[in-house]
């Protein structure tokens, strides 16, 4: 659908985006002290037992190097532990520690506060508006990378 003064939309979601992000980010709180790219990083570390580097790398669609970075810096505050493959030392897995687990939740915790802050603003159907909105968001988002990585 073609929609006259789209650009000017445009820029609105950008800024609303710009300051959402910024507000919902665990790299505004000190206390975490972790950037948006650890916070990242730890969730996907989160939902399974063990990931390689590569693996990570290609789920973000960063170069391995980025990864390697930013597991470097959380392995020495403690927050991720590595261990080799058994069955080939070359493979290095990653996994969350149980201090890392900790201060993901917490930031989770803080990042879920934040949001129902904001929420709670709106009505249900505003809600249910804002998912559905989402949700076509994500189809369309979905199959412009189909259509774009495909040819």
């Amino acid at each position: 659908m073609k929609i006259q003064g789209l650009k000017a939309y445009v820029e609105k979601l950008e800024v609303a985006h710009y300051i959402l992000s910024k507000s919902l980010h665990p790299e505004t709180d000190n206390e975490s002290d972790l950037t948006r790219t650890q916070y990242v990083l730890m969730r996907m570390l989160s939902v399974r037992d063990r990931w390689t580097v590569t693996e990570l790398a290609e789920m973000l669609e960063v170069k391995p190097s980025a990864v390697t970075v930013a597991v470097d810096r959380l392995y020495k505050r403690g927050y991720v532990q590595r261990y080799r493959s058994e069955n080939d030392r070359r493979i290095v897995y990653l996994e969350l520690s149980e201090t890392g687990t900790s201060i993901l939740k917490e930031a989770e915790d803080k990042r879920l506060r934040s949001m129902e802050n904001l929420l709670s603003t709106l009505s249900k159907e505003e809600l249910d508006m804002l998912v559905s909105i989402y949700g076509k968001f994500g189809k369309s988002s979905k199959q412009h990378q189909e259509l774009t990585y495909s040819s």
